[in-house]
Formats: structure tokens, sequence, C-alpha cells
């Protein structure tokens, strides 16, 4: 095989197997509390955000994988949402998704010793991202469907804020052990 094909057939599979078992895991942990989390004061939060947040932050896969999960996760969302309007995740969870990734990229440290607070950073601003980007589009389609004002939007906000919470704290306790049982950190 010549070193350019070597190259290519690298870069395509950059995620190894644990890689890829271990972002399946995730979604379905996340999915599965989605499905069967009683609602926090009428909401019900998107767990499958915060995992795919943490599986970002535990193998720091590359941009095309990112879009990837992104998009695993708005079909995993698709499948057990209680959206509005589920299409719509398919632009909102790749969106959270990158969010996270530009967040693992940025060279900040939030730590005390050994223990680091960057997985509750990272989850924080992909949730808040998927969510703002979801209700702006609930919003576009809103306003060119003729609908008047409505107040469901700050609504949406709440949900989108009370999951931003859950899923910070959710990722953040699970971090640290599966960090040493797979040996990495961030």
């Amino acid at each position: 095989m010549k070193l350019a094909e070597q190259s290519q057939v690298k870069s395509i599979s950059s995620l190894t197997t644990v890689d890829i078992a271990m972002i399946g895991i995730l979604l379905a942990a996340g999915s599965v509390l989605r499905i069967f989390c009683p609602p926090f004061f009428g909401i019900t939060p998107n767990f499958t955000i915060g995992m795919y947040c943490l599986a970002i932050c535990l193998i720091r896969p590359r941009f095309m994988e990112v879009l990837g999960i992104g998009l695993v996760a708005a079909m995993v969302c698709h499948l057990t949402t209680k959206s509005i309007i589920p299409y719509l995740n398919f632009v909102s969870e790749p969106a959270g998704a990158i969010a996270a990734y530009l967040m693992t990229m940025i060279p900040f440290n939030l730590s005390v010793r050994k223990y680091t607070f960057k997985p509750a950073v990272v989850t924080f601003a992909g949730t808040i991202t998927s969510g703002l980007v979801y209700i702006t589009l609930v919003k576009i389609l809103v306003l060119f469907s003729g609908a008047g004002a409505n107040p469901a939007f700050t609504a949406l906000l709440t949900v989108v804020l009370v999951t931003a919470v859950a899923n910070m704290i959710l990722s953040q306790l699970v971090y640290q052990p599966i960090s040493l049982v797979l040996g990495r950190n961030l």
C-alpha cells in the first residue's frame, strides 16, 4: 500500500472500536435515562445531549467524527423525543456536538488537585447550544407559519436551562469513573 493510501486509511479510521463502543454505550444510557427519568418540575431533561458531550470529552474525536456523533445522537433523540418538532434535532444535536468539541479545544483548566470540572462546562455549553438552536428554529418556523407570539418560548428556554444543569451534573459525576477505567483525562 502506498504512503498516501495508508494515510487516507488512517484518517478514515481514527476512532477505535473502544471509542465507538463507548459512544454507543453513552448514547444508549442517555436515551434510557431520558425515557425512564421522572420529570423535574414537569421537565424531562434530554440526557442524550449530556452523554454525547461526555463522549466528546473522553474520546476527543476529530471534527467530522463529532458531526457523526451529533447525527447519531439526533437519530437517538428522534426515537425518544417529546419535542414539538423532532426533526429539528438533526440540526440542534450536531450544533451541540460542535459546541462541545470547540469547548474541548479551548485550553482552560478548572481543576481542584487532579479533579477536573471541564466536563461540566463542556456539557453545559453543548446543551445550551443544542437547546438554543432548537428554540431558534422553532421560533423561525412559527413566524413563517403565521402564528402570533407564543409564550411557549419562555417555557422552552426553561427546559433548556434545566436540562443543561441536569446534564452538567450527570456528566461531571460520570466523567471521573469512566476516565479512570479508560485511562483518559481532559
